[in-house]
């Protein structure tokens, strides 16, 4: 039987014929519960740390993936744990209240079915936790010379401080042929309530948008989605932080600078543009313009220079941010650099 233009035996025919109809029948909802552990203390009235990082499943750098031009899809089991050990190891450093994770594998065939977000809370000494899916399917189909199988892959946040809610709120899809999109990732926002000392809650968004997009019209979606989100918590005078990996280059940088890879970035103007007009970025958009550029968070592969800032954070006008910081200690333990943000109260 031909799927995906590759011919496959009977059996790993059926097993992606029961992976499509599994996922045609579970859509995500608009809205659902996330997995949390929230006893802790309250978000006392001082300044915060928060880290973002997107951790590419903890397949470090000694590999090329498929997506990325190359033909690695499962990672080697002998750097996996070593490379959860470096990610920690960060973490730890970095003295963070709040770490926000994109790509934390919790059960992937492609990294041994290992629970990345149980092996890290194992590593480091967070009370607190929560965790939604945004790539969930028993078995995918591709690429064709090795399928990823069994998919799980998470948003993550560690916390020392409690939680007392967390939601899933589903993003819009790329728009590709329907097939395709059963078995792709699922994007989300993780928005997390966290009480405050002071009364009320801060509120938390983790974000992963889509790559790959090629200028569709997703990416603006997603992010008009999230800014629905940031809006909300405005009007119900909710203090929030958001960050993560958006996908997305700062306003002023030009995709062209890129060459084959400016389609990515293709979508007209600078889809994150209303983020930076509406909020208070960690890194503020003239600082963008700083020469050499110290704020660019993704590595290409083979390089040790990151060469596009698509990582971000921004927090609303109940904070400000004190100091913001790209962490290059340790390049091999992601294609992705980690941002460090010390948000503090307004008077």
């Amino acid at each position: 039987m031909a799927l995906f233009g590759v011919r496959r035996s009977a059996k790993t025919a059926a097993r992606a014929l029961r992976a499509l109809a599994w996922s045609a029948t579970h859509p995500p909802a608009a809205v659902e519960a996330a997995e949390f552990q929230g006893a802790g203390p309250p978000v006392p009235q001082r300044p915060l740390r928060v880290l973002t990082w997107n951790i590419q499943f903890a397949a470090g750098r000694d590999q090329r993936f498929f997506y990325d031009g190359g033909r690695d899809v499962h990672v080697d089991p002998a750097a996996l744990r070593p490379t959860l050990d470096r990610i920690a190891a960060v973490i730890r450093a970095s003295d963070a209240d709040l770490v926000l994770l994109q790509e934390v594998d919790r059960g992937s065939d492609r990294t041994g079915r290992l629970d990345q977000h149980q092996a890290l809370l194992d590593r480091l000494s967070y009370p607190c936790h929560a965790s939604t899916w945004y790539y969930r399917n028993p078995y995918v189909p591709y690429p064709s010379w090795q399928h990823l199988g069994r998919m799980e892959m998470h948003l993550s946040v560690f916390s020392r401080f409690g939680i007392s809610a967390a939601r899933r709120w589903r993003l819009a899809e790329m728009r590709e042929a329907w097939v395709y999109r059963q078995f792709n990732l699922r994007r989300a926002v993780l928005e997390l309530d966290l009480p405050r000392a002071e009364g009320g809650v801060l509120r938390v968004f983790d974000v992963h948008l889509s790559a790959f997009s090629k200028g569709d019209g997703t990416l603006p979606l997603q992010i008009d989605a999230v800014a629905e989100r940031m809006a909300l918590a405005d009007r119900q005078s909710t203090p929030f932080v958001t960050g993560g990996d958006f996908n997305a280059l700062p306003p002023g940088d030009p995709p062209a600078r890129l060459g084959a890879d400016a389609a990515l970035y293709s979508d007209g103007g600078w889809p994150i543009d209303p983020l930076f007009r509406t909020w208070t970025s960690a890194v503020p958009l003239e600082r963008h313009q700083d020469e050499p550029q110290p704020w660019r968070t993704w590595l290409p592969p083979g390089s040790e220079e990151a060469d596009r800032a698509i990582d971000h954070l921004f927090v609303s006008s109940d904070l400000e941010v004190h100091d913001a910081a790209v962490l290059r200690g340790d390049p091999g333990a992601s294609d992705h650099l980690p941002l460090l943000v010390e948000v503090g109260w307004k008077a």
